[in-house]
C-alpha cells in the first residue's frame, strides 16, 4: 500500500494519466510512490533533512502541486535524506522496529524520487503528490 504518489508533471491531469499508465516501469522515470511508514519516518527525523518543510507540503491523503521552481528543493530534501541514510546504518534496526520499514526501501524511494526530480526539470515540469 502506497501512501503518497510523487508524480513529474505539469499539471494533475497529466500526473492522473501517468499514474493510470501500464505497465509501470514505462513512466518509472516520473513517478516515486512513498511506502507506507517512510512518511512518519521523514516526520520524525524531519531536522535532519535539508528542505524538509518543502516536501512536507505534499498532502498523503490530497493532491498537491509544486512549481517547477520547488523541485531543486526537493531534490536537495532526497540528497540528504540519501546522506543521512548513509552516515547513519546502525540506526536501522531502530528505524525497522518503529517504523516497519527498511533503509533500503527508504533509500529506493529516495532514489526514485531524485529521477523524478530530475526528470522534472529536464522538461520544465513541477511535482505533482497524490495521496491515498
Amino acid at each position: 500500500m502506497m501512501s503518497l504518489s510523487i508524480v513529474a508533471a505539469k499539471d494533475i491531469e497529466q500526473a492522473i494519466e501517468i499514474l493510470a499508465s501500464r505497465p509501470r516501469k514505462a513512466v518509472k522515470d516520473h513517478l516515486a510512490e512513498e511506502p507506507e511508514g517512510v512518511g512518519n519516518f521523514l516526520y520524525d527525523f524531519r531536522a535532519a533533512f535539508t528542505n524538509y518543510q518543502c516536501y512536507h507540503r505534499f498532502d498523503p491523503y490530497g493532491e498537491t502541486c509544486l512549481e517547477m521552481d520547488q523541485v531543486p528543493a526537493i531534490r536537495a530534501f532526497a540528497d540528504s535524506v540519501f546522506n543521512w541514510l548513509s552516515a547513519h546504518g546502525a540506526e536501522e534496526t531502530s528505524v525497522i522496529q518503529r517504523y516497519g520499514v527498511s533503509f533500503q526501501k527508504i533509500r529506493g524511494f529516495v532514489a526514485a524520487l531524485i529521477r523524478v526530480c530530475n526528470t522534472a526539470m529536464e522538461h520544465g515540469y513541477g511535482l505533482v503528490g497524490i495521496g491515498d
